[in-house]
């Protein structure tokens, strides 16, 4: 595909929005937006489909490829966005799964109120006398 400001216009009309395959809940609205409408762009440029032609573009194929830090807010999006999904992979089962409280028999709820209770009246007994 050809190197122009037009080839890379039209891969993100043809491709549309960008569907983000993880959880969204650590992205603000404007990161959702920003690969909302350039995710697709992102994934040309990175894998190669497209070209760079501008400085911003080759600094974000650096960053995206961990040659340098992620500056700009597309940059830090990107890396946030692949890590978050690295990690979904890796440890998708535990971020999926709600955590089940054991109880303690050693220790209750009812326990603690029966404590609670009787240092309460002892307290009230060795108070007034």
């Amino acid at each position: 595909m050809k190197n122009t400001k037009d080839s890379h216009l039209k891969l993100i009309t043809q491709k549309g929005r960008f569907k983000m395959d993880c959880s969204l809940a650590i992205f603000s609205n404007e990161e959702r937006a920003i690969l909302e409408k350039y995710g697709h762009w992102f994934k040309a440029l990175i894998s190669g489909e497209l070209e760079p032609y501008t400085e911003k573009q080759k600094l974000f194929i650096e960053a995206a490829k961990n040659e340098r830090h992620p500056i700009s807010i597309e940059e830090k999006t990107w890396f946030k966005y692949t890590k978050r999904k690295e990690i979904e992979e890796k440890h998708g089962h535990v971020l999926s799964s709600r955590p089940e409280l054991k109880t303690d028999p050693f220790y209750s709820r009812e326990g603690a109120k029966h404590l609670r209770k009787s240092q309460m009246s002892t307290m009230g007994k060795n108070h007034w006398a």
